[in-house]
């Protein structure tokens, strides 16, 4: 998958950037972004199976202060936290460092999609995750409601 690729290319900077600030080792930071991604991954594609899609584009799109008051957000920062079976810390201090890993994760996806020059439409971010156009030309209504 495209998007694991970029992930993979930013993901080692969490460390320096926020991991070791809340306590945890360079290969921890590795691991929980790791985690976090696929928590994310698997969260949003059932909300994507069980038709909530304006409540994914909601998510994808509302903003700082509207992820914030957003019930599927804190439902994903739930699960993010819930999968860091391995870290024996406090469920606040979990669902801290799921704050974190995602506002990373997104800043750094936003980076690489407007490093490389996609246009800010449905097709330059099917572009961007590298989904192929053709397959999903009969679902463009669709995933045009998400943009």
């Amino acid at each position: 998958m495209k998007i694991q690729e970029y992930i993979n290319e930013f993901k080692g900077q969490f460390h320096g950037m926020h991991g070791s600030d809340l306590g945890l080792t360079e290969s921890q930071s590795e691991v929980y972004v790791d985690l976090t991604v696929q928590s994310s991954l698997q969260y949003m594609q059932s909300l994507m199976m069980s038709g909530k899609i304006k409540e994914l584009q909601s998510l994808m799109g509302g903003g700082a202060e509207a992820l914030q008051q957003s019930e599927y957000y804190r439902a994903l920062v739930d699960r993010c936290s819930a999968s860091y079976y391995g870290l024996d810390w406090d469920a606040d201090r979990k669902k801290t460092l799921a704050v974190h890993i995602l506002g990373f994760v997104l800043g750094g996806l936003k980076a690489k999609f407007e490093e490389g020059g996609y246009p800010a439409t449905p097709q330059g971010v099917m572009q961007f995750l590298g989904i192929d156009l053709g397959i999903l030309g009969k679902m463009g209504g669709l995933f045009g409601k998400w943009f």
